[in-house]
């Protein structure tokens, strides 16, 4: 299938990358809650941001699992000193920002209270809750901005090493994987956060 960005690539590299810049203008928005003491909103943005880089990564492995990766048909040169040292940085910052998200939304429940009708960060782990939110941020950008230079080198300045070709059914395949991978979050989620709120209601 063809893309809808207008380059060389195929429509799921099209949706993978324009998910991932929705989910990080999904942090950006729920950073800027953070900023401003919403509470109640930054929780809420960054579940919804955190269920999205879920769906992301479901859709991005999916799509390598069942079409291939598409190489890199460029310069030796380009390949050699820039398109693999920004795929191996690419790489290694996504795997962080996915890291610090998952600690960051463990902490925001363990050091966040409500007092009167605003949550708040108490304890210890506000401080490093604070911190690790910018560095969580910093690496989410750092991983957005590298995926648009890899993109750039596969489907625009140069022709891909191969084109991936799906059928039907494996479209459909990426699409249920994604969806199935975000209906177990929410309900893993879901499960948790009513057995905290259980656990509050009764202490």
């Amino acid at each position: 299938m063809h893309g809808f960005l207008g380059t060389k690539a195929d429509f799921w590299w099209d949706m993978t990358l324009t998910t991932e810049t929705i989910v990080v203008a999904a942090f950006v928005i729920g950073w800027r809650f953070g900023r401003r003491h919403q509470g109640l909103k930054h929780q809420k943005a960054m579940l919804v941001a955190t269920v999205l880089v879920i769906a992301w990564l479901a859709m991005y492995f999916a799509q390598q699992y069942i079409a291939g990766l598409s190489g890199f048909d460029g310069p030796k040169s380009v390949q050699l000193y820039l398109y693999r040292p920004t795929l191996i940085f690419h790489s290694l910052v996504s795997t962080l920002a996915v890291v610090l998200s998952g600690f960051q939304v463990y902490g925001g429940f363990k050091w966040s209270r409500m007092e009167r009708d605003r949550k708040v960060l108490a304890g210890k782990g506000a401080g490093v809750h604070r911190k690790l939110g910018k560095v969580t941020l910093l690496a989410y950008l750092a991983s957005v901005v590298t995926a648009y230079m890899i993109y750039s080198m596969l489907f625009i300045f140069y022709a891909p090493l191969r084109t991936p070709e799906y059928s039907a059914g494996q479209s459909v395949g990426v699409l249920t994987a994604i969806v199935a991978t975000a209906a177990c979050v929410l309900a893993v989620g879901g499960a948790w956060l009513a057995r905290k709120g259980r656990v509050a209601a009764s202490s």
